[in-house]
């Protein structure tokens, strides 16, 4: 993922942002579009980033954020790449000195390779620090205050120390529940003709179970979290299992 994709462009950055029409800059992120996307129903335009993120979220359902459905992606028109291509840029590191204005497509191999004051996006504070001193303000108490994380299960923040601890424990409460219910599922089944009979509303269970690993796998993925989770196979297989009772 490039430095842009990781912090965007912002109005203050852009030369005549007045100039700007407003379709330019993503409805999702409100940055300017980077490797515009189009939804071939609406022509509403996001970032390439930006939609991939939407469409994947288990609340979206692979609807675009206008209600089109399903979502069906496409390359922006040329006239869209050509008009953003005119846009001048200061560079993201002005406030360590650098005085660079770049059009939008030579800004990326600028500001990721060719800058004099080279920045990388902390990952615990997601502050912008320079290259040179990036073990510094990791190291040296007071320079970095970690960013609380949002966990995928109860929403809310938590303090990444600890974090780890608060996401084990939701996760455990969540598969407890899960296979709780699929417990009093099969106490309330009935068998016919020796086959054993799905709960009336067994696919609203499974995709609740889909639904709930893929929570784990996006928490996983945004926050490095260990890759093993207790509880999360199990979940998988009540998937397989319901899944072959409801094809009987």
């Amino acid at each position: 993922m490039s430095l842009i994709e990781v912090s965007g462009i912002d109005r203050d950055r852009i030369v005549d942002e007045h100039l700007v029409p407003d379709e330019y800059f993503c409805p999702i992120c409100q940055y300017l579009l980077w490797k515009p996307r189009s939804c071939s129903s609406c022509q509403h335009l996001f970032c390439e980033k930006c939609i991939q993120i939407w469409i994947g979220n288990v609340n979206s359902v692979n609807r675009c954020p206008f209600r089109c459905e399903p979502f069906e992606d496409r390359r922006c028109p040329p006239y869209v790449q050509s008009m953003l291509n005119r846009i001048n840029i200061h560079c993201r590191n002005s406030s360590f000195g650098c005085d660079k204005i770049l059009s939008y497509n030579l800004l990326e191999q600028h500001e990721n390779t060719e800058c004099e004051h080279l920045t990388q996006q902390c990952f615990d504070c997601q502050k912008l620090v320079l290259v040179s001193k990036l073990n510094e303000h990791q190291k040296i108490p007071g320079l970095c205050i970690p960013y609380p994380i949002k966990c995928t299960i109860c929403q809310n923040y938590i303090s990444k120390s600890l974090f780890r601890d608060h996401f084990h424990q939701c996760c455990q409460m969540k598969t407890d529940q899960l296979m709780d219910q699929r417990y009093q599922d099969e106490i309330l089944q009935t068998r016919t003709h020796d086959q054993l009979q799905p709960p009336i509303n067994g696919m609203e269970l499974i995709q609740n179970r889909i639904d709930t690993i893929q929570m784990y796998e996006h928490q996983r993925h945004m926050s490095r979290l260990p890759t093993t989770l207790k509880g999360v196979d199990e979940v998988r297989q009540t998937v397989i299992d319901d899944a072959q009772i409801l094809t009987i």
